[in-house]
């Protein structure tokens, strides 16, 4: 890659201008797999993605990686290898994700092996949504409250996917009972945007995922790494629960969704 820098020396009476080329020396890293795999309790097909990073310059296209062999199998005994449907999307025929099981990921590709490990936990059940006026950026904002009440017992993880007018929120929302185990959660899922107010006549879908804490741990660091959010240092990879030094995550999670409307 060339860039050019236009120089320009200017003195008291003559001004003089040039052009420079400066070859910029750009250390391109290997390429490396990117791995998103989900299975729910909720009627399959379930899907596995399979890409590799691309450099800088690159169009940022999906770069699905083709003819790899996936599998996944649970502690009851049951496999299935997935099958490719476009390129680098393999998905399941006849797996059925059910709670408390334990899905176990093999994918081969070329010399390569990854796997992964993901217990699905119970679900939490996702009682209602409602809306409630927060301050944001020192603005009043609507913004959406899913209503829940976490079990006695530490240990469970949720993550939140928040739906506007057809539009996913990229927002990542994310909670834990580390402090409030066995207590009602009242926790609004508020855009980090001064502007991110919800309006009368709003469609909200919010589909609540019960999620193992490695799944959690890894969405957490995806979240810090994006906001800047970290203790100074240079920031790495987010954490994954996948062998064999794959970016991304394996999640075997519950899903439930609820939908409610902005009132006027």
């Amino acid at each position: 890659m060339t860039y050019k820098c236009v120089l320009i020396a200017a003195a008291a009476t003559i001004i003089t201008s040039c052009q420079k080329v400066i070859n910029l020396n750009l250390r391109t890293a290997p390429p490396k797999y990117i791995i998103e795999g989900n299975v729910t309790n909720l009627p399959g097909p379930y899907q596995v993605k399979i890409s590799q990073t691309e450099a800088v310059n690159s169009t940022g296209a999906f770069n699905g990686v083709s003819h790899a062999n996936v599998t996944i199998k649970d502690d009851a005994g049951n496999a299935e290898t997935l099958q490719e449907t476009q390129p680098g999307i393999y998905q399941t025929t006849a797996l059925q994700g059910i709670e408390g099981q334990t899905y176990h990921l093999t994918i081969t590709t070329g010399q390569n092996t990854f796997t992964a490990t993901s217990t699905m936990p119970h679900s939490v059940n996702l009682d209602s949504l409602y809306t409630e006026q927060v301050y944001n950026f020192s603005k009043m904002v609507i913004a959406v409250v899913p209503l829940f009440t976490d079990p006695v017992g530490k240990g469970n993880n949720y993550r939140f996917n928040q739906t506007i007018n057809g539009n996913l929120d990229k927002t990542l929302y994310g909670e834990t009972d580390d402090f409030t185990d066995g207590k009602q959660s009242t926790w609004s899922l508020l855009r980090p945007d001064p502007d991110s107010t919800l309006h009368a006549g709003d469609r909200v879908d919010i589909e609540m995922q019960c999620i193992d804490r490695p799944n959690y741990d890894y969405w957490f660091s995806v979240d810090q790494a994006s906001t800047g959010s970290s203790d100074g240092s240079q920031p790495g990879n987010p954490k994954t629960n996948i062998i064999g030094g794959a970016l991304g995550y394996f999640s075997a999670h519950t899903s439930q969704t609820k939908t409610l409307v902005i009132p006027k």
